[in-house]
């Protein structure tokens, strides 16, 4: 995952987490709310003013923002000392950690029967492969 791919998903989950809405946290920053759509878009890449202003606001470290510190909790660094693979598990989990409806997805996923289960599974790792083609 790129840097720009882990900021945009940080600044959404940190201002969600904060209960904030998009104007709100623009509001606290100083800025327009379209700034922040267009931030968490990837649609405009930070500059170091809006990393300090947004770092100050979410309390969390520039590094922890741009998701240069690879493991974001006591969880994810048990978990990544356990299954550390060549995939980088850490980061699907840094992922699921911020994605609370896939998480709730799979979940019902697992109460499929193992048949069932086993062909949504194919489709959706079909969709997910294509989905890679076409956004490369």
């Amino acid at each position: 995952m790129r840097e720009v791919e882990k900021f945009q998903m940080n600044l959404k989950y940190y201002r969600e987490k904060n209960g904030w809405s998009q104007q709100q946290l623009a509001e606290i920053i100083n800025v327009s709310r379209p700034v922040i759509t267009r931030l968490e878009t990837g649609e405009q890449v930070p500059d170091l003013t809006y990393l300090l202003s947004l770092s100050n606001a979410l309390h969390v470290s520039i590094d922890h923002l741009i998701g240069r510190d690879h493991q974001t909790n006591e969880l994810l660094y048990e978990v990544d000392g356990r299954y550390h693979t060549e995939q980088q598990l850490s980061h699907i989990i840094d992922y699921l950690i911020k994605q609370p409806k896939m998480v709730t997805i799979l979940n019902q996923l697992l109460l499929v029967k193992t048949k069932d289960r086993k062909i949504i599974e194919e489709m959706l790792m079909t969709i997910i492969e294509k989905s890679i083609k076409i956004s490369e």
